[in-house]
């Protein structure tokens, strides 16, 4: 678990994930938080990434966390890394959330705990992020955290993306 001022971030292993696809009832007696009905927009990918951490432990690690508010003890979101450091050290980055949640910059606090957290592993050289190829929200938090628009990409599923990076 990594912990803010404001949020608990879950590291997801085989059992938060399980508890995940179980639904919001078994999810929330096992963290012991309030889970709203809709508190993600990712949950079509989840299946997959439990398939994942199944056959590769480490992913424990390098995937995803659940995003829960302490004030009011509720889940908001989900965020993470994609995946082990690449052979460049670099580890990508991604989150969302909850709309209500949204502008109180708590997206910057999560972004902020990942890429803290990454480089406490020291093959760890650079924290990467995408996004779409337009100023947005998300662009904005990688800005706060101190990443730097490193140009563009294709990415296999959304196009040419634009590509953020934060060395150490």
């Amino acid at each position: 678990m990594i912990e803010t001022a404001r949020l608990r971030l879950l590291t997801c292993d085989r059992t938060l994930w399980e508890a995940v696809l179980a639904g919001n009832n078994v999810l929330s007696q096992v963290i012991g938080a309030n889970v709203p009905r809709k508190w993600t927009e990712s949950a079509a990918a989840f299946p997959a990434f439990y398939e994942q951490v199944k056959k590769d432990l480490t992913l424990e690690t390098w995937g995803g966390n659940l995003i829960v508010y302490k004030p009011d003890n509720l889940l908001i979101g989900s965020c993470g890394y994609k995946g082990k450091p690449n052979e460049a050290g670099e580890v990508e980055i991604g989150y969302e959330i909850k709309a209500t949640h949204r502008e109180k910059g708590l997206a910057t606090e999560a972004a902020n705990a990942l890429v803290d957290y990454a480089f406490t592993f020291p093959e760890v050289n650079s924290v990467i992020a995408h996004t779409l190829p337009e100023e947005s929200p998300s662009t904005r938090v990688l800005t706060k955290v101190g990443f730097v628009h490193a140009g563009e990409t294709e990415d296999p599923d959304d196009g040419i993306v634009w590509r953020w990076i934060l060395k150490r």
